[in-house]
């Protein structure tokens, strides 16, 4: 099978005990591991004193990134499945396939000698497990070998690949893979463009989110006007970020088969009038949403009390959002650079917000500020839950 230049490269000179393939998404990086690194590893250590072990976020992310490709290539006489007590037969050899997101799941390590350790989305684990890995590679011939997306300059993960440990690593661009299809690679770059996805997906670079969260918003490609009105063959529904003290925040989202515009909003903060109870939402809610046939309402998962109020009334259908913050931020950014989510110019509090929601630059950690986030959080909710689903031919 043809490998490219970067593949060539790390298989020549990968020979230090920590060994790490940084950078782009679809760059290559994993690809070259399941073809020949993981076996080689393996193969080279069979029948030496120490335990093998392929470590993932979750066991899950593991056979979907690591051991289905395998079993693609090598067939399955030579990659097994994952059994009951974690363990997988990989090229003849008993290789423990466990999650690294939380210590407890790699309690079983402690106290044990590693005599190999493949590392899959090393960024996104729990740092004590790397630091445990430290003290457990102690055989003359243990290696680790580990691949990932760059996050944020100050990750606990760039401080050790900074480091003089006896560390080999590289870093790829999507544009080093010359195997994938320059309409993908375009569309990719097209999805992330203006985004600190940019920098570390396409550019493989340790990039710190700062200054606006979406700086690609554009009132040329993302903001509609005209007269609001229910047309025959599209889909509404209904997003809410709950709050009592707090602004409640309503948008309404009309679907017509590609594109999400959001035609109407709500906007009413207890600070500054009457604070409501839920009934007195709810009637706020139906005023807005009117004679408009709705699919289905999401709400901010954490409140409980006006779901249970809504499904009371019997009128809507009711469903908690998925609040997954920073994967909902990346795919917000994608409708916003495919300039298929737009906001009707009558939507005056949430397209103020487009131009304040920010990250917070003096956390080590993607965080964004907790300010002006009402409506940014209601249209991720629409975006993360209902469009994605819609969707998931198109983005």
């Amino acid at each position: 099978m043809p490998i490219s230049k970067m593949q060539r490269e790390y298989l020549d000179n990968a020979n230090r005990r920590w060994c790490f393939k940084t950078g782009a998404t679809r760059s290559g990086k994993t690809y070259i591991d399941t073809l020949c690194v993981i076996p080689k590893r393996i193969r080279a250590r069979i029948g030496n004193p120490g335990l093998a072990v392929i470590l993932g976020v979750t066991k899950s992310t593991i056979e979907r990134n690591i051991l289905e490709p395998m079993r693609n290539i090598w067939g399955t006489d030579l990659v097994g499945e994952i059994n009951s007590q974690n363990i997988c037969y990989l090229f003849g050899e008993r290789v423990y396939c466990l999650g690294a997101e939380k210590v407890s799941q790699v309690s079983k390590l402690r106290g044990s000698s590693i005599k190999y350790v493949y590392g899959d989305e090393v960024a996104d684990w729990n740092e004590e497990v790397f630091e445990m890995l430290k003290s457990r590679l102690d055989k003359p011939y243990s290696c680790f070998d580990g691949a990932l997306n760059p996050q944020g300059p100050n990750h606990w993960l760039k401080e050790f690949l900074d480091s003089d440990f006896d560390i080999y690593c590289q870093k790829y661009t999507i544009f080093d893979n010359p195997f994938l299809d320059k309409k993908f690679v375009e569309n990719l770059c097209k999805e992330y463009e203006g985004s600190v996805y940019y920098k570390r997906y396409i550019l493989g670079e340790w990039a710190l989110a700062e200054g606006l969260v979406y700086p690609m918003f554009s009132r040329e490609k993302n903001v509609v006007g005209g007269e609001v009105e229910y047309k025959r063959g599209h889909q509404y529904y209904v997003s809410i970020d709950y709050g009592t003290v707090n602004p409640f925040a309503v948008g309404i989202f009309d679907f017509d088969g590609r594109s999400s515009t959001m035609i109407k909003e709500l906007h009413y903060s207890g600070r500054d009038r009457d604070r409501l109870d839920n009934e007195g939402y709810y009637s706020k809610l139906e005023t807005l949403i009117g004679d408009l046939p709705i699919e289905y309402i999401v709400v901010d998962p954490s409140a409980a009390g006006f779901i249970e109020t809504i499904k009371k009334y019997g009128k809507y259908i009711v469903k908690g959002a998925n609040n997954d913050v920073l994967n909902g931020i990346q795919e917000v950014t994608k409708y916003l650079n495919y300039g298929i989510l737009k906001i009707h110019d009558s939507c005056t509090e949430t397209l103020k917000e487009f131009q304040q929601y920010a990250w917070d630059d003096d956390k080590p950690k993607d965080e964004v500020i907790k300010e002006n986030d009402h409506h940014m959080d209601l249209i991720r909710y629409y975006i993360w839950t209902v469009a994605r689903q819609l969707n998931r031919w198109i983005v």
